[in-house]
C-alpha cells in the first residue's frame, strides 16, 4: 500500500514538473500570454519607423515567446548581413557566404540538435560551424521572394531543454512577422526621408502645386500664379512669366495630361531682378560716361578753329588756310549732328530680313572696296539702316586713320556660321595699317580716355544691339578687324 502511494506521488510530481516545464513553451498561449503579447505589439508599433528600435523590441518579444536566453538577428544590408544592437558580440557575414546559399535553397528552420543536416558538405560544414560559433540551437531564415532577408539565431532555452516542435513553429511565425515588419519599416523610412526632403525643398526650392480638374486654387498662392493657372485651364496650354522690374516672380502653369488637372510652379526672383537693375544702371552710367568723353573729343577738335575766328578782330579777315580749317570743322559738326540723329532713333529700330552679303556688296561698291562673299545669302533679322550706318562709319574711320592710303587696298569678307536661331554673320576687314580709333589700340590702365569718334561709338552700340561684337587681332596681312552679327 505504501509502495503504491509512493509510486502515485512520484508520478504526480513528474507530471507537475512536466507541466511546469511545458507551460513556458506556450508562453503566448497560457493564462499570462495576453499581457506579454499586447506589450510586444505596443512596442513594435511605437518603433515601426526605426529599424534598430524595432529589432530590439523584436528580440525582447522573441526571447519571451521562445523562452530563449538570447536572440540575435542578422539583417541584410547591401552585400553583408550585420547585427543592429545585438545582445552578443557576433560578427556579420557576407552575402556570398555558403550559409546564405544554403538557406536560400533550403528555406527551413535548422535545429542544432539534429545530428544530420540535409545539405552539400560545404554548406553543411558552414551551418555546423556557425551553430558552434554562435552557441545556437535554432537558425531561422527570413525570406522575401526566395531571397534571404534576415537570419534569426536562437540561443539555449532558459530551462536547458532542447527546442521542440512548438518552438520551431513559433520561430517560423516570428520570422514571418519580422519580414512584414521590416517591409513596413522600410516603407516608413522612405516616407520619413521623403518628408525630410520635401521640408528642405519647401524651404530652399521653388514652390509648386498640382491641382485636380475641379479643385479650387489656394488663395495663399501669388496673384500671378493664380492668373497663370486660370489661363492654363481656359486655354489648355502652358503659360510662363519671367521676372522683370515690377514683377519679381518666375512662374509657369500647364495641364496635367493624366488627370486633366493643372500644375504650377513659381520662384521669387526679387534679388535677381534687383541685381539685374543694378547691372543695367551701371552699364548705362558707363555708356553715358563714354558718350560724354566722345562728344567732348569731337566738339573740342571742331571748335578750335571756330574759337580762333571768334577771337579775331572784326575788321580783319581770317587767312585762307584758317578758312579751309573752318570749313573742315563745320563739316565735322554737320557729321556730328547727323550721328546724333542716328543715336536718337536707336530705340525705334525694327527688325526685318536683311541679306548681309548683299548689304556688304552695296557698301563696298559705294566706298570702292573689294568684297569677298559666298554664293549663299546670309539672311538675318536686323535693321538695314543701322547696319549700313555702322559698317560705313567703321570703314570711313579706318580710312581716315590711314592718312593718304585711305580705303585703298582694303577688303571686306563675308562669312556665316551656325544655322537657324544661332546663325551668325562674320564680316572681316583686312589690309595694312588698320587702326580703328576707340577700338585699337586697347585702352591702358591709367591712360587718358580716348573714345574716338561718335560714329565708332554708335557703330559699337549698333553691333551690341544686334547681339554682336567687334574684335581686332593679327591676320595674314597685319591687323584684322572682325565684326559679328546675330539678330536684332
Amino acid at each position: 500500500m505504501v509502495d503504491e502511494l509512493a509510486e502515485q506521488q512520484a508520478l504526480a510530481a513528474s507530471l507537475a514538473a512536466r507541466v511546469r516545464r511545458e507551460e513556458p513553451a506556450s508562453a503566448w498561449g497560457g493564462p499570462a500570454a495576453p499581457a506579454g503579447w499586447w506589450e510586444f505589439i505596443e512596442g513594435a508599433l511605437e518603433n515601426l519607423g526605426r529599424r534598430d528600435a524595432l529589432l530590439a523590441e523584436f528580440r525582447r518579444g522573441a526571447r519571451r515567446a521562445l523562452q530563449a536566453s538570447r536572440i540575435t538577428v542578422f539583417v541584410r544590408a547591401g552585400t553583408v548581413f550585420r547585427t543592429e544592437g545585438a545582445d552578443g558580440a557576433e560578427s556579420g557575414f557576407g552575402a556570398d557566404d555558403p550559409l546564405v546559399d544554403f538557406f536560400e535553397t533550403r528555406p527551413a528552420v535548422v535545429d542544432g540538435s539534429e545530428m544530420a543536416i540535409d545539405a552539400d558538405p560545404l554548406a553543411g560544414l558552414a551551418v555546423r560551424n556557425r551553430l558552434a560559433l554562435w552557441g545556437a540551437r535554432l537558425l531561422v531564415p527570413v525570406h522575401d521572394n526566395g531571397r534571404l532577408l534576415a537570419l534569426l539565431v536562437v540561443g539555449v532555452r532558459d530551462d536547458g531543454a532542447p527546442p521542440d516542435t512548438g518552438d520551431r513553429e513559433r520561430a517560423v511565425q516570428l520570422a514571418r512577422w519580422l519580414r512584414l515588419a521590416l517591409a513596413r519599416c522600410l516603407a516608413h523610412e522612405r516616407l520619413a526621408a521623403a518628408a525630410d526632403k520635401a521640408t528642405l525643398a519647401e524651404k530652399y526650392l521653388p514652390g509648386s502645386v498640382i491641382l485636380g480638374p475641379t479643385e479650387a486654387v489656394p488663395r495663399q498662392l501669388p496673384v500671378l500664379v493664380r492668373e497663370l493657372i486660370g489661363q492654363a485651364r481656359r486655354n489648355r496650354a502652358v503659360f510662363r512669366e519671367s521676372p522683370r522690374p515690377g514683377q519679381p516672380w518666375r512662374a509657369a502653369a500647364g495641364i496635367v495630361a493624366e488627370t486633366g488637372g493643372v500644375w504650377a510652379w513659381w520662384d521669387d526672383a526679387t534679388m535677381e531682378v534687383r541685381d539685374a537693375e543694378q547691372v543695367e544702371r551701371q552699364r548705362r552710367r558707363e555708356v553715358l560716361r563714354d558718350l560724354a568723353l566722345t562728344l567732348s573729343h569731337e566738339l573740342g577738335n571742331a571748335l578750335v578753329s571756330l574759337t580762333t575766328l571768334r577771337q579775331a578782330k572784326a575788321e580783319r579777315m581770317p587767312p585762307p588756310y584758317l578758312m579751309e580749317t573752318i570749313k573742315a570743322d563745320v563739316g565735322q559738326l554737320e557729321t556730328l549732328n547727323a550721328n546724333l540723329a542716328v543715336m536718337q532713333g536707336l530705340h525705334e529700330a525694327e527688325a526685318e530680313a536683311v541679306d548681309i552679303r548683299e548689304l556688304a556688296q552695296e557698301v563696298g561698291r559705294a566706298l570702292g572696296l573689294r568684297v569677298e562673299a559666298g554664293a549663299e545669302p546670309v539672311v538675318l533679322l536686323a535693321n538695314r539702316m543701322l547696319l549700313d550706318f555702322a559698317l560705313r562709319a567703321i570703314l570711313r574711320t579706318l580710312g581716315e586713320n590711314r592718312a593718304e592710303l585711305g580705303l585703298k587696298d582694303l577688303s571686306l569678307r563675308v562669312r556665316s556660321t551656325g544655322a537657324g536661331a544661332d546663325l551668325t554673320a562674320l564680316l572681316s576687314i583686312k589690309g595694312r595699317l588698320l587702326e580703328l580709333e576707340g577700338i585699337l589700340p586697347e585702352p591702358e590702365e591709367g591712360a587718358v580716355p580716348n573714345q574716338g569718334r561718335l560714329g565708332v561709338f554708335l557703330a559699337k552700340e549698333i553691333l551690341r544691339l544686334h547681339h554682336g561684337e567687334i574684335h581686332a587681332g593679327p591676320g595674314l596681312e597685319g591687323t584684322e578687324i572682325l565684326l559679328s552679327l546675330r539678330k536684332l
